[in-house]
């Protein structure tokens, strides 16, 4: 993925991130996809959200997959009408 490349992208995108997440740190990871596709929208899961709340059995945030399940169904409903 070159900036170019995420520059071109057209179709709305919606990021979301742990703002505990060592594994896939927004600095690092995300902060560039989000900054450098022009219509992709992105804002932290919360920031004790950590990158295995979402696959693993335990989440810090309880109610997290819930709320970004929600966001990500008025995203789609909104996008893919």
């Amino acid at each position: 993925m070159t900036p170019g490349s995420l520059a071109a992208v057209r179709v709305p995108g919606g990021i979301r991130w742990g703002g505990a997440d060592t594994v896939s740190p927004y600095e690092a990871d995300t902060r560039p996809y989000v900054q450098r596709i022009p219509t992709a929208s992105g804002r932290c899961a919360g920031a004790h959200v950590r990158h295995d709340d979402f696959p693993g059995p335990e989440s810090a945030d309880p109610a997290v997959r819930h709320r970004v399940g929600g966001e990500a169904a008025v995203f789609f409903a909104r996008h893919l009408r």
